[in-house]
C-alpha cells in the first residue's frame, strides 16, 4: 500500500530502541528520509547502519544528544530540511511511590514526557500548516486511559501531554472554520 509519504522527512524522537526505532523502521521502509535521535551513540549507530542497509534508497541523519534540551532539539531539527512527520517518543520515568518523588522527579518526567514534545510541536507544526501537509505522532501510555499505580511520574506527564494536544487538535479544528 502507498501511503503518499515517499520523500516526505520524519524526526523521530528516542530512535535507538524499542517503538522508536520500529517507527523509523517503518517510515522508512515507506520511503521517508529521516532524522533519528537518542542519546546513546553506539545503539543510535547500529540503528542507523540498519536503516541505511535497510532502506539504501533514503536519507537517514543521526543525531546524538539530549532532546530534552534546547540545543538536543535545535541540533534535531536543523538536520532535516523540513519536518512533515513528528513521532514524539522518550522513555518513562522511573516506577515508584509518589511519596519518594521530590520536586527534581516530577520536573525530569514533565520535562521528557510533556514538555519536549510540546517544545518540538510548537518548532515544526506551523511550518507543516503552511506547507498543506504534517503529521505528529506522540507515543505515549495506555496509563494515560487506565493509569498504573506505580507509574505516577508517567500518568502525570503523558496524560498532560494528551489533555494538551486534545485542546491543540480542538484549536486548530476551530481555526480551519474561520
Amino acid at each position: 500500500m502507498d501511503l503518499g509519504i515517499k520523500g516526505k522527512w520524519a524526526l523521530v524522537c528516542a530512535a535507538s530502541k524499542g517503538l522508536g526505532r520500529g517507527c523509523a523502521m517503518a517510515l522508512a521502509g515507506e520511503g521517508v528520509n529521516v532524522v533519528v535521535t537518542a542519546r546513546g551513540a553506539e545503539a543510535l549507530n547500529a540503528t542507523a547502519a540498519e536503516l541505511r542497509t535497510r532502506h539504501p534508497g533514503v536519507e537517514v541523519r543521526m543525531v546524538i544528544g539530549d532532546i530534552t534540551t534546547d540545543a538536543g532539539r535545535a541540533a534535531a531539527l536543523a538536520a532535516a530540511p523540513q519536518i512533515d512527520i513528528l513521532i514524539n517518543n522518550a522513555g518513562g520515568p522511573p516506577p515508584g511511590d509518589f511519596r519518594d518523588w521530590e520536586r527534581e522527579a516530577w520536573i525530569a518526567a514533565l520535562d521528557a514526557n510533556m514538555l519536549t514534545p510540546i517544545a518540538l510541536m510548537k518548532a515544526t507544526v506551523d511550518a507543516m500548516a503552511a506547507r498543506g501537509y504534517g503529521r505528529v505522532v506522540n507515543i505515549t501510555s495506555g496509563a494515560v486511559k487506565a493509569p498504573i499505580e506505580v507509574l505516577g511520574l508517567s500518568n502525570g506527564a503523558r496524560s498532560g501531554l494528551t489533555g494538551f494536544v486534545a485542546g491543540l487538535a480542538r484549536q486548530s479544528k476551530l481555526a480551519s472554520q474561520n
